[in-house]
C-alpha cells in the first residue's frame, strides 16, 4: 500500500498541475491557459516531428544491430564465442552521460576530433560531422539500445528448432537469404518488442536531447518539460507538455502490449526434441567476428579512451588533445576528487543506489508474492499501479515529486531522491519478481498452507530462498542503473544535496570537459568493478 501510494502520488500531481498556471508553492487554481499555449506554440508540430523521428530512429538502428549481433552469436560459428557474447554488454557499463561526452568531443563541427582529423588528412574545409544534429542524435542513442535488441534476441536465436534454417540451405539458400527469408520473420514478436521498448526509452531519454540536441536548436518534449522548469520555472507548462510525452508513451506501451499478444503463432519449440545447432556460414565467420569487434570498439572502446586522454590533459582542445600522452597531466582528478560537489555526489550516489536497490527489490517481491500467491481484493490492481511510472518518462515523475515535497522538510534532501528512484526503477524490480515468481509452482506453497504456515512463513521460508538467483541479478542491475542515473535526479538535487551524475552533467554544461571526463571515468572504473564482482565472485546475471 506504501509503496503504490508512493508511485500514484507524483502521477496525479502531474496531471493535477497540468491544469493550473500557479508555481511551486502557491495555490493551485484550475484553468487550461498551459494547454492552450502547448497548442498554439509553433514549434510544437516540429518537436512532435523531432520526438518521434529520434525515438524512431534511435530504436530502429539499434534494435537491427542488437538482432544481428544476437544471431551471430547464437546461430553462427563465429570464432572466439566468449569473448563475441560478452562484447555487446559491455556498452551498458558506460553512465549515459559520458557516452554523450565522448561522441561530442569526436564530432563537433569545429573542436571535433574526427573532423580535424579528417581536415588535416584530407585538406577538408568544412566538417564532415555535426555532434548537434539528429542523425548525430540518433547514432549516439540508438548505440544505447542496441544492448536491449541483443539481450531480447539472443534467447530466441536459442531456443528456436533450427530444422528451418538447415532445410533452407539444403535447398541451396545462402546464409544471408536465409536469415532475411526464415530467421529473422520467426524472431518477429521479440524483435518488435525490443523496437517498441526501444522507441519509448528514446521518448524518455534525457541526455541525448539536452547535450546534443538543445544546442543545434533540436527540441523535443523531454527537452522542452526540463527547459520549463530549469529556465521558466513553471510547473504548470512542464507538466502540460509532459502531457503529450505521456500521450505518446502510451501509444508506444499498447503497441507493445499488442505486438506481444499473439506471439505464440511464431512458436516452432513443440513437444518434439530438438537441438541448437550452429550454422557454419564459411569464411563469413570472420566478418562476423569483425562486425561484432567493430561493434566493441564504436560502443565503448573508443568513448572510453576518448574520455580517458582528455581526463589526462590540462584542458581540452584539438592539439592539446593529439600532444597526449606528452603533456600528460592528473590536475582533473585533483581537482574532481577535491571538489566538494563531486565526492558528497560521489558518496550519495553510492550509498543511495545501494540502499534503493534492497528496497526495490524486497519491495517489488512483496508485491509480486500479494498479486500471484495470495487472495487479496483488489491484488490486480497493485500490478497496474506497478507498472504505471513505465506510461511517464522519469523526468516527469520527478517534476511531480518536486511539487509534492517543496514545502516540506523532505524537499532538497536524499529522502526525496530516493522516492524519485525508487518510483522510476520500481516496475523493473516487479517485471523480475513476477516473472520468477511465476515459474514456481504453487504446489509447494500449498504444502505449506496445507500444514499450517502462515503467508510470512511461506513467504520467507519457501519462495524468498527459491528466488535468490532473480534477486541477486536485480539487485545489481538496479544498483548500476541508479548509480548512472540522471534524468530523475536533475530536478531533484540542488546545491547542498548532489548527485554523482549530475554534477559530471553540470561539468559539461559550464565547460569543464576535462573534469568531466575525469568524473566520468572514476564512475566507469567502479561500475567495472561492481559488475566483475559481481559476475565471477557471486556468478550473478545481468537480465531482467
Amino acid at each position: 500500500m506504501l509503496a503504490g501510494s508512493l508511485i500514484v502520488t507524483p502521477v496525479i500531481i502531474v496531471i493535477v498541475r497540468s491544469f493550473t498556471t500557479a508555481r511551486l508553492g502557491a495555490a493551485v487554481g484550475f484553468s487550461l491557459d498551459n494547454y492552450m499555449r502547448v497548442l498554439h506554440d509553433p514549434k510544437i508540430l516540429p518537436m512532435l516531428q523531432n520526438s518521434i523521428v529520434y525515438a524512431g530512429g534511435s530504436a530502429l538502428f539499434g534494435t537491427l544491430v542488437g538482432a544481428m549481433l544476437a544471431w551471430i552469436v547464437a546461430r553462427t560459428n563465429t570464432p572466439g564465442k566468449t569473448l563475441v557474447e560478452l562484447m555487446p554488454l559491455y556498452p551498458i557499463l558506460m553512465p549515459p552521460v559520458m557516452k554523450n561526452i565522448a561522441w561530442v568531443l569526436l564530432l563537433s563541427p569545429k573542436s571535433g576530433i574526427l573532423n580535424n582529423m579528417l581536415q588535416q588528412a584530407f585538406g577538408i574545409d568544412h566538417p564532415v560531422f555535426n555532434a548537434f544534429s539528429m542523425p548525430a542524435m540518433i547514432w549516439v542513442f540508438g548505440l544505447t539500445c542496441v544492448t536491449l535488441g541483443y539481450l531480447f534476441l539472443l534467447p530466441v536465436f536459442l531456443s528456436f528448432d533450427p530444422s528451418l534454417e538447415e532445410s533452407a540451405y539444403i535447398a541451396g539458400s545462402r546464409p544471408m537469404r536465409t536469415l532475411l527469408r526464415i530467421t529473422f520473420p520467426l524472431a518477429i514478436p521479440a524483435f518488435l518488442s525490443a523496437l517498441v521498448l526501444n522507441f519509448l526509452r528514446g521518448l524518455r531519454s534525457f541526455e541525448t536531447p539536452v547535450l546534443q540536441g538543445s544546442p543545434g536548436g533540436i527540441d523535443v518534449f523531454v527537452s522542452k518539460v526540463y527547459d520549463s522548469m530549469s529556465i521558466d520555472y513553471n510547473p504548470g507548462l512542464a507538466t502540460a507538455y509532459s502531457a503529450v510525452l505521456i500521450v505518446l508513451s502510451v501509444a508506444a506501451l499498447i503497441l507493445y502490449v499488442r505486438t506481444t499478444r499473439f506471439s505464440e503463432r511464431y512458436a516452432t519449440i513443440t513437444g518434439k526434441g530438438y537441438r541448437v545447432k550452429v550454422v557454419d556460414i564459411g569464411w563469413w565467420k570472420y566478418a562476423a567476428f569483425v562486425a561484432v569487434f567493430v561493434y566493441f570498439l564504436i560502443g565503448i572502446a573508443i568513448p572510453f579512451v576518448v574520455l580517458i586522454i582528455t581526463s589526462l590533459i590540462p584542458y581540452y582542445d584539438y592539439e592539446t588533445f593529439m600532444k597526449f600522452p606528452t603533456n600528460v597531466d592528473l590536475a582533473s582528478y585533483h581537482r574532481v576528487m577535491h571538489h566538494p560537489s563531486f565526492v558528497s555526489g560521489l558518496y550519495n550516489s553510492l550509498a543511495l543506489s545501494i540502499v534503493i536497490a534492497v528496497v526495490t527489490v524486497f519491495a517489488g517481491i512483496v508485491m509480486a508474492f500479494t498479486i500471484y500467491r495470495t487472495k487479496v481484493y483488489g491484488s490486480k490492481v497493485f500490478e497496474f499501479i506497478g507498472t504505471i511510472p513505465l506510461a511517464f518518462p522519469p523526468l516527469v515523475l520527478s517534476l511531480g515529486l518536486i511539487i509534492a515535497v517543496i514545502d516540506s522538510p523532505f524537499y532538497n534532501t536524499l529522502w526525496a531522491l530516493g522516492a524519485g528512484l525508487f518510483i522510476a526503477y520500481f516496475p523493473y524490480a516487479l517485471r523480475n519478481a513476477s516473472g520468477a515468481i511465476v515459474n514456481i509452482h504453487r504446489e509447494l506453497d500449498e504444502a505449506a498452507w496445507v500444514h499450517g504456515a502462515r503467508w510470512r512463513h511461506v513467504f520467507f521460508r519457501v519462495t524468498l530462498p527459491l528466488l535468490k538467483p532473480s534477486i541477486a541479478g536485480a539487485l545489481f542491475y538496479i544498483f548500476i542503473e541508479a548509480l548512472r542515473n540522471i534524468d530523475v535526479a536533475v530536478l531533484l538535487v540542488a546545491p547542498g544535496m548532489e548527485y554523482g551524475p549530475v554534477t559530471l552533467f553540470e561539468y559539461f554544461r559550464v565547460g569543464q570537459w576535462a573534469e568531466a571526463a575525469a568524473g566520468g571515468v572514476i564512475y566507469l572504473v567502479i561500475l567495472i568493478v561492481t559488475v566483475t564482482i559481481a559476475k565471477f565472485v557471486f556468478n550473478v546475471k545481468f537480465s531482467l
